[in-house]
């Protein structure tokens, strides 16, 4: 059920077929990479969350294209909005959404780099003490990682494509940002977008520049970019097709399906809030 598509008279049905869950899936715009396209993070998260609606009903605000870029301005496509900006975007959007009826909001995030951005936010929805409750769910929470592929029941994977996953696994291949799964996931919905036969165009190594910071735990936001220079980390795509997209596909759609009907149906956190508010001076 898309916000955007909605009638005004339709509204209070959908809040009630919500039970007052709305979803705002947040991406950005970034390279990923030269086969995949700059709005991954928003086209994977976009789709994914549309057909888990179509599973379990539940209302989909249009997506934010921002997300946290700072630093990568080097990189055409790649849009950046100030810390401040970001953080007023959000609230006023989730006020509105909060205005229309809709209590609980749930923050579908699909770029890694949002965590920090999104945190901060759910910390202000707290010092506000407003009406709505806030909570985020990022799709790399619950990577659609070979192996967790081959525990499901996806019938229509070949021998062959259950062979890749396995090597994929064996070899202990990494995943990151526009990776196999990244790529998967936009090959399942949007294939037209990706260019596969470009995937080795740049490396996806790290060059290892901050390793020394990493080994002694130190932050830095210079860390990522620095070690990874062609905005791309992970390997072995080999073997993708479009039987293994449709598989990582639906897993994340299941996975979101499960997180949305798990907060339609609690009452724990309407519970605590409702004592947490008369505790505040």
């Amino acid at each position: 059920m898309l916000w955007e598509n909605l009638r005004e008279e339709e509204f209070e049905n959908v809040i009630t077929k919500s039970n007052g869950v709305c979803v705002l899936p947040v991406g950005c715009l970034e390279k990923h990479g030269q086969h995949l396209p700059v709005g991954t993070d928003v086209i994977h998260i976009t789709e994914i969350a549309k057909l888990a609606s179509e599973k379990e009903p539940f209302c989909i605000f249009p997506t934010m294209y921002f997300g946290e870029k700072t630093g990568a301005g080097e990189f055409k496509g790649t849009v950046i909005f100030s810390s401040h900006l970001r953080q007023q975007i959000l609230k006023e959007t989730c006020s509105e959404i909060a205005r229309n009826g809709f209590k609980k909001i749930l923050i579908y995030n699909g770029h890694g780099g949002n965590q920090a951005m999104i945190s901060e936010f759910s910390r202000s929805v707290l010092y506000e003490k407003n009406d709505y409750m806030v909570y985020d769910y990022s799709i790399g929470s619950d990577f659609a990682t070979p192996k967790k592929l081959l525990c499901e029941n996806y019938s229509y994977l070949t021998n062959e494509d259950k062979e890749i996953l396995k090597d994929y696994t064996a070899q202990k291949k990494r995943f990151g940002h526009a990776c196999f799964i990244e790529t998967g996931w936009v090959y399942g919905v949007r294939p037209q977008t990706v260019r596969l036969d470009k995937i080795d165009a740049e490396s996806g190594k790290s060059v290892h520049r901050f390793d020394e910071f990493a080994d002694l735990k130190i932050n830095t936001p210079y860390a990522w970019m620095a070690d990874y220079p062609n905005s791309y980390a992970g390997d072995m795509h080999e073997g993708m097709n479009e039987r293994i997209a449709r598989a990582m596909v639906e897993f994340s759609v299941d996975r979101l399906c499960k997180v949305v009907r798990f907060l339609k149906n609690e009452t724990t956190s309407d519970t605590y809030k409702t004592e947490w508010l008369k505790k505040q001076k």
